[in-house]
């Protein structure tokens, strides 16, 4: 069945086609039946035939796992992101190239990514000198996201390297699902430390490479792409969506220090007394949406980690344990030890 048919898929996100660039050639190359993998996931080849398509996330998703297994290369995101052009990206991609500078590309896709794929985290996370290029979809109902994982950060590094060669690498790589059997492969791709089971994907850059200039940067077709993912990313945004999207950008600020209005607001594009007024006339407390956020993540990492929970207090900004305790006991009326062992007593779905 092709996605427009099926009106129960309205209530999920989407993604752009042209991310899927690529992905039949290497279906080919490893000998498999094009049209079965599309058939198990729900999709038609003819989907791709417009690189503006929407298709359903999940089923993007699942697409890809599905050829995986089809394939029987349990990388198959990752060699298809390794070998695939920003240009391919389609307007998001050029977008990117068309920029002035690698600081511009970026700051442009973190912009309009909201209008290639719905539902996503994505954005850059300050560490001194170092930055994290993060990416992750936000869709809890979206389970098999490995591979899109993989996809996705080869795709960005690709657009790195436009700008600074081809033997450009990332200082050091991470994804959110468990470490694979052939994990020895990621590093030879990435040509960088590449680890498993973090908050989020991402990979990190000095802060100095953005100052390259991109080498096919068109002011004319910026402007033309600009004034087209405009228009999606003004008719995609639902103003209900605002503190979800405050949320997701403290969840990945989320440290040693806690986020700022001051920071926030400057992610967002906002002045500080902007996103202030934002916040109270949609009746939202920072500090509150701080808590939300916390409160969300702690639950993930005991339900699907075996993190130590002085970790996983750090990681939420708590300084000590018995902070982060005190707070877990007041979300859940119980201990984050007892919690996880309640939770891990639990048969599984």
């Amino acid at each position: 069945m092709r996605h427009e048919d099926n009106p129960a898929d309205t209530a999920f996100p989407k993604v752009l086609a042209c991310a899927a660039t690529g992905l039949v050639e290497h279906i080919e190359r490893n000998r498999g039946d094009v049209t079965e993998v599309f058939g198990r996931a729900g999709l038609a080849v003819e989907d791709l035939d417009s690189p503006v398509n929407e298709l359903v996330l999940n089923q993007f998703c699942n697409l890809f796992d599905t050829a995986a297994k089809h394939c029987h290369d349990d990388n198959f995101g990752l060699e298809v992101g390794n070998a695939f052009k920003p240009e391919h990206l389609g307007p998001l991609g050029y977008v990117a190239i068309c920029s002035p500078t690698l600081l511009a590309a970026l700051g442009n896709l973190v912009k309009y990514f909201p209008a290639h794929q719905g539902s996503t985290r994505f954005g850059l996370v300050e560490d001194g000198d170092v930055l994290w290029l993060c990416y992750q979809i936000n869709d809890r109902r979206i389970q098999r996201r490995r591979q899109d994982a993989e996809l996705s950060l080869g795709i960005f590094w690709n657009i790195f390297k436009s700008a600074l060669g081809n033997g450009w690498r990332p200082m050091e790589v991470r994804f959110e699902h468990a470490k694979p059997d052939a994990s020895e492969r990621h590093e030879s791709v990435f040509g960088a430390p590449v680890m498993f089971h973090h908050r989020t994907n991402a990979f990190a850059f000095r802060r100095s490479e953005l100052n390259v200039k991109m080498p096919s940067q068109d002011p004319y077709l910026l402007q033309i792409i600009s004034s087209f993912l405009e228009s999606r990313y003004t008719s995609s945004q639902n103003p209900e969506d605002f503190a979800v999207e405050v949320k997701n950008q403290i969840k990945l600020h989320l440290g040693d220090k806690p986020p700022t209005i001051s920071g926030i607001a400057k992610i967002l594009g906002l002045r500080d007394s902007a996103f202030q007024k934002a916040l109270k006339n949609r009746g939202l407390m920072f500090s509150d949406i701080i808590t939300a956020a916390r409160r969300e993540l702690a639950l993930h990492y005991i339900k699907n980690s075996d993190m130590p929970l002085t970790d996983i207090g750090y990681e939420l900004g708590y300084s000590e344990l018995s902070a982060f305790s005190r707070a877990f006991r007041a979300w859940t009326g119980m201990s984050p030890q007892r919690y996880r062992k309640t939770i891990v007593k639990q048969p599984a779905d």
